[in-house]
């Protein structure tokens, strides 16, 4: 289950592209702010899951040349801050144990498909996690390949993922093909 604040309009498109390209940094809590929004809704979702056990937020991870060329962790900030307002009502943390295992294309662009394949293996973990539940958390949603990827990953190594949390999430339109 993915839970986001709202759907990626243009309002948001700016203030996430200002944040990540142009290093706007004031606009971290905001953001994480609405990310803690989406984590909360998540969590009293999957109460039954909960319980006492720590939860961890794993933001999805960028490439380290892009975190060097931006000078910080886009998504690791927004976590670390939506962490110190969830502390209060549940036992977590924000860690970011999950790397690319290799580059990936730009996902600007492609499909369903193909960000599917494009994102096919490119994640692994950095460190071994304790017997934490995770939540991943990005800043938009687009298919839902990175958050599908990192899951994998995840459990794969046996570690329980509660779900995704996001920023934002892009609205794909359905359209109906009507026959005579």
């Amino acid at each position: 289950m993915t839970v986001t604040s709202s759907a990626y309009d243009h309002i948001l498109r700016s203030v996430i592209n200002a944040h990540k390209e142009r290093q706007a940094l004031t606009l971290t809590r905001v953001l994480s702010e609405r990310l803690a929004m989406s984590v909360s809704a998540l969590l009293a979702h999957q109460a039954y899951a909960v319980g006492t056990r720590e939860i961890v937020l794993v933001p999805i991870p960028s490439a380290a040349a892009t975190v060097r060329q931006r000078g910080f962790d886009a998504t690791a900030s927004m976590a670390r801050l939506a962490v110190r307002r969830l502390r209060l009502r549940y036992p977590m943390t924000a860690q970011s144990v999950l790397v690319q295992a290799r580059p990936v294309a730009d996902q600007a662009g492609l499909g369903a498909r193909a960000r599917q394949a494009n994102l096919a293996g490119a994640f692994r973990l950095r460190r071994p996690l304790s017997a934490a539940a995770v939540v991943l958390v990005d800043d938009l949603v687009t298919t839902g390949s990175s958050l599908a990827e990192a899951a994998r990953v995840l459990r794969e190594a046996k570690i329980p993922v509660l779900g995704a949390a996001t920023v934002a999430a892009t609205v794909r339109l359905r359209t109906r093909m009507f026959t005579d």
